[in-house]
């Protein structure tokens, strides 16, 4: 179970908290940048409230197991990348995001270049590097991203 978090706290149990909402829609991707500042305290407020807990925007265990799911970053790929998750991205951007590579699981190239446009598209810094920023930007319709469509988060 994470730690007890609070107005004022910094560290990886506030981006794993950050993250839940802006997979929720909660928090914006900009948001999810590991202080807990008056935005996460309002969106934990409104959590507490909506889920009939004290909403006294502190997240102890109460809280943390009303959270679901609470889950690490998707992983950050580059040029150089391989594996199954490569590959799982590279199908997503082949279907729906003109990626004409091959899906052989090895971030080469063609899925850089496609990584650097679709951040464009999505008014991110075009660095071809899928961070957390990449993988949580909106990705069409029904509030998918990438991380969504590639079947990382259910």
């Amino acid at each position: 179970m994470p730690a007890t978090i609070k107005l004022g706290d910094s560290g990886d149990d506030v981006k794993r908290l950050q993250r839940v909402f802006a997979r929720n829609k909660v928090l914006g991707p900009d948001d999810v940048d590991g202080v807990f500042g008056p935005r996460t305290e309002q969106a934990v407020k409104d959590f507490q409230q909506s889920n009939a807990l004290a909403a006294d925007g502190v997240v102890g265990p109460v809280t943390w197991s009303h959270v679901h799911p609470y889950r690490e970053a998707s992983p950050t790929l580059q040029a150089g990348a391989v594996g199954p998750v490569v590959a799982m991205l590279q199908r997503v951007l082949k279907t729906g995001f003109g990626h004409a590579g091959a899906i052989d699981g090895v971030f080469g190239p063609a899925t850089e270049n496609v990584v650097r446009q679709y951040q464009k598209n999505s008014g991110l810094p075009m660095t071809g590097i899928m961070d957390e920023r990449t993988w949580m930007a909106p990705a069409g319709a029904a509030g998918a991203t990438l991380e969504s469509l590639s079947g990382l988060i259910l």
